[in-house]
Order: C-alpha cells, then structure tokens, then sequence
C-alpha cells in the first residue's frame, strides 16, 4: 500500500497517516507474518537449502529482496573438489593480496566472508572478526568493506567505539533498529571492552527504551559484526567473543605499497555475483558431503555452532588454519595485569586487610615517591592494571573500589592470588580488602 499527497505538482509519496499507523499498532494481532529482517543475497536455510527466490521466506523469517543487477550464476548441485578449487582460487583473488600476519588469518577471513551467507543455518551465536594490523594503512577497512560488497553490494554500517557503556547500548540498539546485518566497529583506538557489546554478541535479540517513549523497542540480532584497528587490545569477556584476523605488511609505510591485482572497491562489485556463487559452493560441498564434523579443536561456548558448521566447510573445502591463533588472541592480558598488581599489593601490605580509601591515598602516593626509598609503594602505583593508571580522573577511590568488587575471588595466575572481601565496617560500612592465596584465605570479622 503506497500513500500520496497531492499537491499542485502532482503527487508524491508520503508515510501513513498517525492516525492509521496508531490503530494498526493496537490490533490484538496482525494479518502479516514477522520480519527479522531484509537480505539482499541468498543465503542458507538451516536444513541447507538455498533462499534464491525473491520474497517473504516463512522458514527463516527473512525477505529476500536482490538487487536487480545481481546475477549469481548456478551453483553446483554436487560440487567436485575442481569445483571447489576454482571457487577457492575466485576468492584468493580478493583476499589474496592483504598481507596476513599466518595462515590462521587468512583462514579466518574465508571464515568471515562465509558467515553473512550462512548465519541463518547457525543455530547459536556469531563472534565478533577482529580486523587487527600493526600500522595504519595496511587494509583493514579495505577487508571490512569487501566483505559487506560481497554480502549486501554496499559498505557496512559503520559505528565508532564509545567510551560510556550507557551509549554502546544505544548505538547498538539504533543500529540493530535500521535492519544492519553487516556491522563494523571503525578504527578502534581505546581498548574494546563494553559490558552491552558482550551482551549483544550473545544475544538473539537486544532490549533498548524507544527514545522519546516509555516503552522498549526489541530488535533481532543476527548481525554479523567485525571490528578494525591498529594493535587493538580486547578486555573484559569479549577475548572469548572474538577471531582474529591479523595483518602485517612488514613495511614502515603500509600505505606506500602498490603493486595490486585488483582495485577492490571497483572489482567485487562487478563480480559479485560470481563471488557469492564461489562462497556458496564451498557451504554446497560440505552439506553435500553430510556435513562431516569439524576437527577443529576450539571451544566457544554459545559459538560452537558457528565453529563446528565454518570450521566443516573449511576442512571439506581444504582451507587449514581455521581459528589456530584463538589461543594468542585469548591470552588474557587483563588478568595477567591484575595477577602482578595483587602479587605488588601482597608484597607491600603482606596478608594486611585494608580499606580502598587508603589503597587510594597510597596509589597516589607511589605515583610521586622516589623508587629508592619507598620501592614497594611505588611498585604498587607502576603495577596498577591499564583500567586504574589514570588515578587523577573522576572519582578514583570509588572506581578502585567497583573494580575490587567486580574481580572478588577470581584467581589471576597459576599461584591462585586472589582478591578477599571482608565484613564492613561496623560504623562507616566501609569494606575491608585483602590478598591471600589458596592455602591462606580466612574469614575476615
């Protein structure tokens, strides 16, 4: 149903009367089925077959809708290892010329240009592709932008990394409530870490109050997400939310390099068809061959389907390297940050309890003493965790005592030190902290 205002130019489009769009928004049910959301390339249906007519599709709740110009030629019913080869030696001729750092990251890659095509097959979740290099200019934006052209024909959705969790959670929610199913995170340059960004990447939906209203707006989340920056740092939970693709052009000047096959922002769209047919192949080849188990031996919680359905069609399809530097990727640098802040807490106050007001009062003391004559102090203040080093900013004390709370118990190393909560304070209610390990935790009175 289409609405117009005439006018003495003619008519023109214009949106339905409130009147109207408030009686349909009250109706006890609608005549119309529900929409997750509107792709533009065809995609795989959980039991494996192929969206490729234009339209509604009940199975999964999506409306194909194509551009007109895009030709994706037939897909082979039976691929053959020829078949998928040539598909194989397509794709290199996009992503062949950026300058991974291991075969993991190109696998990786392969990895993130299947996931928008296959998404509605995973039952579960899908991490986030960390789109990582060394220096500027290496082509990390580049790769963001060629996986969404394959995928929609346009560049992704861009947003920026705040710094408040208040506002990830709507930017998130906005972004989600424009139907975005390819999503970046440009040019990351704080440390990522965002309570609701962990949220939404394990979540099938996100919960956001609709700006100006006293309701919520609930929006799917089937988005695939990536993120870009130089030598980015991932804190908090989202280590084990993320694959990383990493990249180094082994050059002072990235940016200088030439010699390229193909201008990629004028190649993939004038191939894209034949690249969605190459990537479609590969997914055909394995439920083909009875979708055999992946040998992959990673584990990621609410991502294993995602790891076990990917990482079957990269061992079918011969491509090895699949998620092999997930283990550096999760080498926990918040904890090892902690672990040498407690073992400095424990050497300076031994099994002392202490209130975070003087932890505080001393931290900023170590921030000026001389070395010499207080070592301890001052290597308490130089062992501080990245997320405390700023002691001049806002409220330090009541920050330092919301991080003690957030980390109690937690083990940080292979010694077991850890943070213990004590009883308050009978009149100031003031909390009690202390650093013990295994073998000497008390009970605090």
């Amino acid at each position: 149903m289409n609405f117009v205002k005439v006018t003495v130019k003619g008519a023109t489009h214009c949106p339905p009367p409130d009147a109207m769009v408030k009686d349909i928004l009250t109706l006890g049910s609608w005549p119309f089925p529900p929409l997750d959301s509107i792709v533009e390339f065809p995609v795989i249906r959980p039991d494996g077959t192929l969206i490729t007519t234009a339209g509604y599709d009940a199975m999964t709740r999506l409306y194909y809708a194509p551009v007109p110009t895009l030709q994706v030629p037939p897909i082979p019913e039976h691929p053959t290892d020829e078949d998928i080869i040539a598909a194989l030696a397509l794709i290199d001729e996009v992503i062949g010329q950026f300058p991974y750092e291991n075969q993991a990251s190109q696998a990786n890659t392969i990895a993130l240009l299947l996931t928008p095509l296959i998404r509605q097959a995973i039952d579960g979740h899908v991490p986030l592709a960390l789109i990582d290099a060394t220096r500027p200019g290496t082509g990390k934006s580049l790769l963001a932008e060629t996986v969404a052209l394959i995928a929609t024909g346009r560049k992704a959705t861009m947003m920026t990394a705040p710094y408040d969790d208040d506002e990830w959670r709507k930017r998130i929610a906005s972004t989600l409530a424009e139907g975005a199913t390819i999503i970046t995170i440009d040019n990351i340059k704080a440390r990522l870490q965002a309570a609701s960004l962990d949220s939404a990447l394990t979540s099938h939906t996100v919960k956001e109050r609709i700006l100006g209203e006293s309701r919520n707006g609930v929006y799917a989340q089937r988005a695939t997400w990536m993120a870009t920056g130089n030598n980015i740092q991932v804190g908090g939970d989202l280590p084990r939310r993320c694959y990383w693709i990493r990249m180094d052009a082994r050059t002072a000047k990235p940016w200088t390099r030439g010699g390229f096959k193909h201008d990629l922002e004028t190649w993939v769209p004038e191939h894209r068809g034949a690249l969605i047919a190459a990537l479609l192949t590969l997914v055909r080849a394995w439920y083909d061959a009875g979708q055999p188990p992946t040998n992959v031996a990673i584990k990621m919680g609410s991502f294993q389907s995602w790891v076990n359905t990917i990482g079957g069609i990269l061992e079918r399809c011969f491509v090895e390297g699949f998620l092999e530097n997930t283990q550096a990727l999760q080498q926990d640098d918040d904890a090892l940050q902690w672990a040498a802040f407690l073992h400095a807490w424990q050497a300076h106050y031994k099994s002392n309890q202490l209130l975070s007001s003087l932890l505080a009062k001393d931290l900023k003391a170590g921030s000026v003493s001389d070395e010499e004559e207080n070592n301890t102090l001052a290597d308490l203040y130089n062992a501080l965790p990245d997320d405390l080093t700023d002691i001049h900013k806002g409220d330090f004390k009541r920050r330092l005592g919301k991080a003690l709370s957030y980390r109690v118990g937690t083990q940080f190393d292979d010694t077991g030190i850890h943070l213990v909560k004590g009883e308050p304070d009978k009149r100031s209610g003031a909390v009690y902290w202390s650093v013990a390990l295994p073998e000497t935790v008390e009970t605090v009175m």
